[in-house]
């Protein structure tokens, strides 16, 4: 758990407050699209605030948080349960469709996770093919033009060794199209502020809204 920490790759908060503020506001502007009686998937859930707090702030019918880690499984169970939350333990770099409790759903997000995905082509059609007709994905991912992947500022080596790419603007929509989508809206987590804006594709971090 310490490596994990130390490396920034995952958080273990027991609040969502307790998040970094550009986690909060993702999670918080998923809440947006979440229709009563709506199922989510929450894909690499890490320890589980970002599900729980879909769930504890919605009237979603299940949310459901992915990880490949047991142990941020275990503390999303023992810190981020609620009656609407069910975690799950899965590989999403191979076939994981099998191993969720449903076979459909309204919303998923995917934030700062395809990065880590070495086929992501492969993965983006796998959550299209999740969703149900005009579901929606929200996605997240780090900014090439800002972060470069090759010259990462925030490791001694320059590159973060979970990661297999960061994407520029234009990449990160075309994966999207490629894979069936259309792209309802863009944004972007400011520099400064980590908020996320409309409109914008300058920051560290862009947020794409894409629709089935």
């Amino acid at each position: 758990m310490d490596d994990e920490i130390a490396k920034m790759e995952r958080m273990y908060a027991t609040s969502i407050h307790d998040v970094m503020m550009d986690h909060h506001y993702r999670y918080h502007f998923a809440t947006r699209f979440i229709r009563p009686g709506d199922f989510i998937l929450d894909a690499a859930c890490g320890s589980g605030y970002g599900t729980h707090y879909m769930a504890s702030q919605s009237a979603s019918a299940l949310v459901v948080g992915v990880d490949r880690s047991e142990h941020a499984l275990d503390w999303a169970i023992d810190h981020f349960s609620c009656d609407n939350t069910v975690y799950v333990k899965t590989d999403l770099s191979g076939s994981f469709r099998d191993g969720l409790p449903i076979p459909s759903f309204e919303v998923i997000t995917c934030f700062e996770t395809v990065e880590h995905i070495k086929d992501d082509r492969s993965f983006i059609q796998k959550l299209y093919e999740l969703l149900h007709t005009n579901g929606i994905l929200l996605i997240s991912a780090p900014n090439e033009e800002v972060i470069p992947h090759l010259k990462n500022p925030y490791f001694l080596n320059g590159v973060n060794p979970h990661h297999y790419r960061h994407y520029r603007p234009d990449e990160l929509r075309k994966l999207l199209t490629d894979c069936g989508f259309t792209i309802e809206q863009v944004l972007t987590q400011d520099n400064e502020t980590y908020e996320l804006v409309y409109g914008r594709e300058d920051g560290f971090a862009n947020v794409l809204v894409a629709i089935k």
